[in-house]
């Protein structure tokens, strides 16, 4: 099937998806589709009018532009609306333009097989999935490949399940206390297995001379380090000597470096560079209804288990940690906590007992 929406004639989106389902016997269906949909002219108003073009302030050959140096301000330069006043439109300040820039697309192979019979009921699908987005708009000035970046997890596994519990007081002869104990009882799960999401190395300066590298105090250029081919730190080594090493990504603050000076600070490190820890997770529940005296009445009584097997799913390190920053001046790199990760992607078991009486 393929289907295609249209806003203003200028913004559009197709979606395609074909698939098969066949039933293969012993109550099972299996199901194996390719979903997929792309953006068009995608909707923004990130877009300024009244930019200052790069250079503007400062260029690697002259320096700072004397022009638009202020002596009473700590940042050497005028006001950005000073600026724009000055080579753009006088008494505007940022000029939003509407526009259709944007673009992206996701592909992906589903395959699903479940069992909706008997005692033991259960589903499994699997996603393989590759998904990209284009932003021109937010890159002002320069190429917009230069925005083109992933955005998902490649691999994603989800199941589920539900039995019911054989009736144990059928082998003690019916007695009445073990079926009022016994019978009725029902275990159910779900759990997901799915791989990281993407990150790369960012970079910042300190000190750096006023208008440096861009020369434009409107922005519109994406930031990026220069990196070399030795990723990785040599084995047993982290960045980091006192944070826990199982937390830390091994990776070599060395191989970066901040751009060179005309380079507009756009530098090799592309978007995605990693794909982080993967995770696993399982919850459980055990429950049954006892009726009690009276039409429809029923007392419900569950206890469930969140992230069951209290396994450790590591997150990517924060924003803050996955930044390098440098003294422009003495080229030491500042960020202490670069490469640790300081949170989990799901959250420490937890355990509920419940009990809810309906009537």
């Amino acid at each position: 099937m393929i289907a295609g929406s249209e806003d203003q004639e200028v913004q559009t989106t197709y979606n395609w998806s074909l698939g098969v389902q066949r039933d293969i016997g012993k109550g099972m269906i299996l199901d194996v589709s390719y979903v997929a949909n792309t953006l068009r002219n995608g909707y923004s108003t990130s877009w300024d009018f009244n930019a200052v073009a790069p250079y503007t302030t400062w260029n690697p050959t002259d320096g700072v532009n004397q022009m638009f140096r202020n002596p009473t301000s700590s940042s050497g330069l005028y006001s950005t609306n000073l600026i724009r006043s000055l080579v753009g439109f006088k008494g505007f300040q940022d000029m939003p333009m509407w526009n259709y820039m944007r673009s992206s697309n996701y592909n992906s192979l589903q395959v699903q097989l479940n069992r909706r019979t008997g005692n033991l009921q259960w589903n499994l699908n699997y996603t393989w999935s590759k998904t990209l987005r284009r932003q021109p708009d937010t890159a002002r000035w320069v190429d917009g490949d230069l925005v083109t970046e992933t955005q998902n997890r490649k691999h994603a596994a989800n199941f589920n399940f539900g039995y019911a519990i054989p009736d144990a007081a059928r082998y003690m002869n019916d007695n009445p206390v073990a079926s009022t104990i016994l019978r009725g009882w029902r275990v159910a799960g779900n759990g997901a297995i799915y791989s990281g999401t993407p990150w790369t190395v960012a970079c910042s300066a300190q000190s750096a001379p006023a208008g440096y590298w861009t020369g434009t105090p409107t922005g519109g250029v994406p930031f990026r380090c220069e990196m070399g081919n030795d990723i990785w730190l040599p084995a047993g080594q982290y960045p980091s000597a006192t944070e826990d090493p199982k937390l830390q990504w091994a990776i070599n603050p060395a191989n970066f470096q901040l751009p060179a000076a005309d380079s507009l600070g756009i530098g090799n490190t592309p978007p995605t560079l990693f794909f982080g820890p993967g995770a696993f997770n399982l919850d459980l529940s055990l429950g049954r209804e006892f009726a009690l005296p009276g039409e429809g009445r029923a007392l419900e009584f569950k206890i469930e288990t969140f992230n069951t097997l209290n396994h450790m799913n590591p997150d990517i390190p924060s924003t803050g940690n996955r930044r390098l920053t440098y003294n422009f001046n003495t080229g030491a790199q500042t960020n202490a906590s670069f490469g640790t990760i300081s949170g989990t992607q799901v959250q420490a078991r937890r355990t509920v007992l419940s009990m809810r009486i309906r009537f």
